[in-house]
């Protein structure tokens, strides 16, 4: 990335966005971070960040105390953070912003001559609500909410954008069967932590599966648990680790006490987590690209894992893991039974996963690319 290029991103919370910010100011080319976060949690000099966290907190208070009014409360804290955004954009001559969060702030920058980027961590947000519609029509189970509000401010911004930035073929895929330019799409995979992801120095429990993300209709539980209660295996044993969104506690039967179920972890309680099991399944039915996925595989984890997951950005299936069809229990348990039947093999999976992300160098890789990304809009722009 060329020292002329000075980029600003923008993003209430941290998803992938504040490793991306590390990275750009690891080759120069940060100018700032603008977020709703304290800077403590953030790893960057303070003179790089601008935040706002009070109506952030407000909001997250008030939704505890008055769960009704959280729609409103959303829309309220996302106007407000986008218009104080616009006024924290420095020298930049290329703006990033995480999607629905920065569309005042974006069409400011454009008018102003600035590269403007949107990125998307997920598929084109009509294509997500579809997916996601048809699913729970499918299983019988009420529909994911999307708000107008936001849907109108992520189209604007897919509007505005020079580039958007999307992190697996998936996602790309969804923005191109809603005819926006191939051009203007640029897929870059995200990275991972080595340090804080790393293979256990202690044996791991031979059959447990694990699988991490917030139970619910897009991470396709559903079709993780009927696989694993098909499993002929005395010791496989399954982990759910993340939230239980409302009601799929029921649906899911975790009553029968088959599952162990950990609710919300701490990061470092995730680490355990990865380390302790011996195979990671995500049987996503729509994601961009999971983060999880990498981390597992830092942690040696061999990784079964849905075509809709993104995960053939990292894994060549044979190799690092297996990929099989999206909504399909069938797939899903026989990938699962052929691992497990076959733990030398996971194993060596595992240890080729690990490899996989290390030649990636973290998150290096991801920086670079998206360093380069920046700079060709900051040269068309010139």
């Amino acid at each position: 990335m060329n020292d002329a290029t000075r980029a600003t991103i923008v993003s209430p919370y941290p998803f992938h966005m504040f490793d991306q910010a590390r990275q750009l100011a690891r080759v120069g080319n940060l100018e700032r971070l603008v977020t709703a976060m304290p800077p403590s949690r953030i790893g960057l000099p303070r003179a790089q960040i601008c935040t706002r966290p009070y109506l952030a907190g407000c909001r997250h208070l008030a939704r505890r105390l008055v769960p009704h009014a959280d729609p409103w409360l959303a829309r309220a804290v996302v106007t407000d953070f986008d218009r104080w955004a616009w006024r924290k954009m420095g020298s930049a001559t290329v703006v990033n912003a995480l999607s629905g969060f920065a569309t005042h702030t974006l069409e400011r920058a454009a008018a102003d001559g600035r590269g403007v980027c949107c990125d998307r961590g997920s598929w084109h947000i009509l294509e997500q609500k579809q997916v996601l519609d048809e699913e729970a029509a499918r299983i019988g189970c009420p529909p994911v909410r999307f708000d107008a509000f936001m849907i109108d401010r992520e189209l604007r911004e897919y509007e505005l954008a020079d580039r958007i930035l999307v992190p697996s073929e998936p996602a790309h895929q969804s923005f191109l069967r809603r005819g926006i330019e191939p051009s203007r799409l640029a897929k870059v995979p995200y990275g991972v932590d080595l340090d804080r992801f790393s293979p256990p120095t202690h044996r791991r429990q031979q059959g447990a599966i694990v699988s991490v993300g917030t139970v619910g209709l897009q991470k396709g539980q559903h079709y993780l648990v009927e696989a694993f209660r098909r499993l002929k295996d005395p010791a496989a044993s399954l982990t759910l680790v993340g939230p239980i969104d409302p009601g799929w506690d029921v649906r899911l039967d975790l009553a029968r006490g088959d599952i162990r179920v950990t609710g919300a972890l701490a990061r470092d309680e995730v680490v355990d987590e990865l380390q302790r099991a011996s195979l990671f399944a995500l049987a996503s039915v729509h994601e961009g690209l999971a983060l999880v996925i990498a981390q597992a595989m830092a942690c040696g984890l061999a990784v079964v894992a849905t075509e809709a997951t993104g995960a053939a950005e990292l894994v060549t299936p044979g190799v690092e893991g297996l990929i099989v069809p999206a909504r399909s229990t069938e797939a899903l348990a026989a990938a699962l039974a052929e691992l497990l039947g076959d733990p030398e093999r996971a194993e060596e999976m595992g240890r080729a996963a690990r490899r996989r992300v290390e030649r990636l160098g973290g998150w290096d890789h991801y920086g670079e690319q998206v360093a380069a990304v920046l700079h060709e809009v900051h040269e068309d722009r010139r």
